[in-house]
């Protein structure tokens, strides 16, 4: 990971109380080992905290967004950083005052470059114990990261800029909550505008499982066999009671990691939601399909129809199979059929 820049402000708000007040920075926070490690930490727990993918609302009135993106069409530079955390900080002052249960805590942003994405984090944190954080003059000074874990971070956004750049949909991810009217707010503020996409989420996590290294089978000390592994990630998701995907279960029942399937994820840029609702059709894919018709018998995962398996566009009595090795089999079969 490299570390471009990182600023933090306080906010001040308690539960049960209208009143809201912020401490700014007037500088950067020091880029040096202590300030890095903190971002290292926030960014690893944002990956562990459940991801959902967005893009913004770019509606009139919404400052987040609009700061944001003459932020980044400028040169960037540290005092335009500055002011921009300043404003959108602002922004939420304001909006958390009538937020009656919101708490405050630590604001920080930063730009950060992580498997050669650039990406602009800002995170909630809340200094559970007062040892991560303490004023300077101008600033805050960074002092204990061994402290930082998930209780510390309490809500997050990332804005991936190559994405943005690519005008790529889904460019902005933010930490899922089931607390929804404590963090409501805070997607407010960031003006999210939700894509829901549950049939391109199921296809990602069909190609995931395709892709990835397979776990072994408890049963008989060996990997899973592709189809097998498939239909039994097809059992556990159809057995879901709100028809409903959440990889990390799924990674922790089969790989024994919650976090396996994200990372694969993340590590081959591909954008999946940490829990999203299945499409029926594309959840199909990971079942085998058989067909006996005409004295011919064929059997083969779904998910390759149209891939390996498809009906001629021209002739539509005319089933092509476009497989080499299934091709190597029949001849073979043939040659020592006609050899005997």
């Amino acid at each position: 990971m490299e570390l471009s820049k990182i600023i933090i402000h306080e906010l001040l708000k308690e539960a049960k109380s209208k009143e809201a007040k912020t401490i700014y920075s007037d500088e950067l926070t020091k880029n040096n080992d202590r300030s890095f490690k903190l971002i290292s930490a926030l960014n690893k727990n944002y990956t562990k905290a459940g991801i959902a993918h967005a893009i913004f609302d770019k509606s009139e009135g919404k400052t987040f967004p609009e700061k944001y993106l003459e932020y980044s069409r400028s040169e960037r530079k540290s005092n335009q950083f500055i002011n921009f955390t300043k404003q959108v900080t602002g922004n939420l002052e304001q909006l958390i005052k009538n937020k009656t249960m919101a708490t405050g805590g630590y604001l920080v942003f930063s730009e950060y470059i992580d498997r050669q994405i650039n990406y602009l984090g800002v995170f909630l944190i809340r200094d559970v114990e007062g040892e991560i954080l303490t004023k300077t003059k101008k600033s805050f000074e960074i002092k204990l990261v061994e402290y930082v874990d998930t209780r510390n971070l309490a809500m997050a956004c990332r804005i991936n800029e190559n994405r943005l750049n690519e005008e790529d949909k889904n460019y902005l991810s933010f930490t899922r909550f089931k607390q929804n009217n404590v963090s409501d707010y805070f997607k407010n503020w960031i003006s999210i505008d939700k894509l829901e996409s549950s049939s391109e989420y199921t296809q990602t996590l069909y190609d995931i499982i395709t892709q990835l290294e397979r776990p072994i089978d408890d049963n008989t000390g060996r990997e899973y066999d592709l189809q097998v592994f498939r239909d039994k990630i097809y059992s556990d998701i159809k057995a879901s009671p709100n028809k409903t995907i959440n990889i990390s279960n799924l990674s922790e029942k089969y790989y024994g990691d919650p976090e396996i399937i994200s990372e694969y994820a993340q590590n081959n840029n591909l954008i999946i939601d940490t829990e999203f609702k299945y499409n029926q059709k594309k959840l199909r894919q990971f079942t085998t399909l058989e067909i006996e018709r005409d004295g011919v018998s064929l059997k083969f995962p779904r998910g390759e129809y149209r891939e390996k398996v498809r009906v001629d566009k021209k002739d539509k009595n005319l089933v092509i199979i476009d497989s080499h090795k299934f091709a190597e089999a029949l001849r073979q079969e043939m040659e020592r059929n006609d050899s005997n």
